[in-house]
């Protein structure tokens, strides 16, 4: 399946989804909500249908894509977040997620998504001192 054909598909998915919605329910959003509810829907879907067309795609050379090495950061990224806030007698004596002595500063992971774009995936962290990242991950060989 070629990157046209796969977006075609997301979308008509993104629809069929948007459209089991209650009307109730999208009546009370304004115009910025229901395209942000389409976006949200569709990043969801992104990378469940990515993986069923690659499990299928029989041309594919490599079994090991981008969404697996990004999942398996994240994870690496929640499971780091886990231990740091199950350690220490009481809360105060637990580590912060991100620490950087060089540069004195430390943070909490307040959020970790995983998004697929055309060139891979990428993995959206969200700090709690506001900042952001965008880690890339993109297949460097076939």
């Amino acid at each position: 399946m070629n990157d046209d054909q796969f977006d075609a598909l997301v979308d008509d998915a993104t629809h069929a989804v948007n459209d089991l919605i209650p009307d109730t329910v999208l009546d009370g959003l304004r115009d910025s909500e229901r395209s942000d509810l389409l976006f949200q829907i569709n990043d969801a879907l992104t990378p469940i249908l990515r993986e069923v067309i690659d499990r299928t795609d029989s041309g594919s050379d490599n079994p090991t894509r981008s969404s697996t090495i990004a999942a398996l950061i994240s994870e690496l990224l929640e499971t780091h977040a886990q231990k740091c806030d199950e350690g220490g007698d009481c809360a105060n004596d637990r580590p912060r997620h991100v620490i950087s002595e060089v540069y004195g500063t430390s943070a909490n992971i307040d959020s970790l998504a995983i998004c697929e774009i055309e060139m891979g995936t990428q993995i959206y962290l969200v700090l709690d001192d506001h900042s952001a990242f965008r880690i890339a991950v993109e297949a460097v060989s076939p």
